[in-house]
């Protein structure tokens, strides 16, 4: 009896033994395989990259100040100017005309002022010989007044005239090139309609439209670098200086100038360029970066899962973080993580924390 009862204990002892075997390979069997990540380091630095084009530091847009035909305009974009050169030129004849007029009806009216002078010279001695009346000298006077007035009314129209036939020829006030060209040579043009736009021989200025999310975080005398693609791979330097307070017409950024360090002679006013931003210099924490995905949000804030190592299985655990900007490689990361921190990259919604996993890329991560 003793040994039958022996017997059933023992065969009891193996079968819960067996089961408790198949429970932990199928606990074992349950655990999730997730990937994970490393952080990849921004040493601190975020870059944002605009479109932009260069311009000169002094640019003109001359103009003519009267209306006219263009009889001379020989010049073409890219011609050097100097100072004072003659740019352009109106047909004079129509103002040479209202100078002659005038001219002659000056001359008219000083005739008639030294006769009514004369007359009213004579009048003023009759008059202290008792031989003019009161009203005879006071008209003489007024006269001699009128004659003097329109004469000097005259002189001014003159001299106006000779100002407008003066404002035919266009001059240039600076040393430079001819950068834009509007009109061609027998165009009639108003006062006031472009002809062409002189430029410095030096571009050594920038002028990009940055968004107004990003405005706040440049100042003026900022470091950034600029690429002219035209000219060679290299960046060329440059400092904030000038930024604008108001938003550019019908877009929300703002104008921003920069002054180029070390500009050459191969940069032309309206050549395209990259201007490069380093929005995030003064941090002296390390910037990561990791994808959009790997990033969640609650009521306490964003936060990762990270999976840290218990025996031969890895746990998850919640980091909370602080974000930056999303850029096209992920979340920039400010605070919250660290370059060993193994990164839950997917799969966020199926884990909770403490669960534990198997990670699925050793191999790819160097495990």
């Amino acid at each position: 009896m003793k040994s039958r009862f022996l017997v059933l204990v023992l065969a009891s002892a193996v079968f819960f033994s067996a089961c408790s075997i198949e429970e932990k390979k199928a606990e074992q069997k349950t655990i999730k395989s997730v990937f994970a990540i490393y952080p990849k380091s921004k040493d601190g630095e975020t870059t944002r990259v605009f479109n932009a084009l260069a311009s000169a530091n002094n640019q003109v847009k001359l103009s003519f100040k009267v209306k006219g035909n263009i009889s001379k305009l020989e010049l073409d974009i890219g011609d050097e100017v100097k100072r004072n050169q003659l740019i352009a030129s109106l047909d004079s004849a129509p103002y040479e005309l209202q100078v002659s007029q005038a001219k002659f009806g000056l001359s008219e009216a000083s005739v008639a002022m030294k006769n009514a002078k004369s007359n009213y010279e004579r009048v003023k001695k009759l008059y202290i010989n008792q031989n003019a009346s009161t009203s005879d000298i006071d008209n003489a006077k007024a006269q001699y007044n009128s004659t003097k007035a329109k004469v000097n009314n005259i002189q001014k129209q003159l001299d106006y005239i000779k100002l407008q036939l003066s404002y035919t020829k266009l001059y240039s006030p600076i040393n430079g090139y001819i950068s834009s060209k509007f009109v061609q040579e027998n165009e009639n043009v108003n006062a006031g309609t472009p002809i062409v736009l002189i430029s410095d021989k030096l571009v050594d200025e920038v002028q990009v439209q940055v968004p107004d999310v990003l405005i706040n975080k440049l100042k003026v005398g900022d470091s950034v670098k600029v690429k002219f693609t035209s000219i060679s791979n290299d960046k060329f330097d440059a400092k904030i200086k000038e930024i604008s307070k108001f938003t550019s017409p019908n877009q929300k950024t703002y104008q921003v100038v920069l002054k180029l360090e070390n500009p050459t002679k191969k940069i032309k006013s309206g050549m395209s360029c990259e201007v490069y931003f380093n929005l995030l210099k003064d941090l002296k924490s390390v910037v990561y970066l990791i994808p959009a995905g790997s990033v969640l949000n609650d009521k306490n804030g964003y936060f990762v899962y990270v999976l840290e190592k218990q025996d031969d299985i890895y746990q998850i655990k919640r980091k909370n973080v602080k974000v930056g900007n999303l850029t096209n490689d992920g979340y920039e990361i400010i605070s919250g993580i660290k370059d060993k921190d193994l990164v839950l990259k997917a799969g966020m919604s199926e884990v909770f924390e403490n669960m534990e996993v198997s990670l699925g890329n050793k191999k790819e991560l160097g495990k």
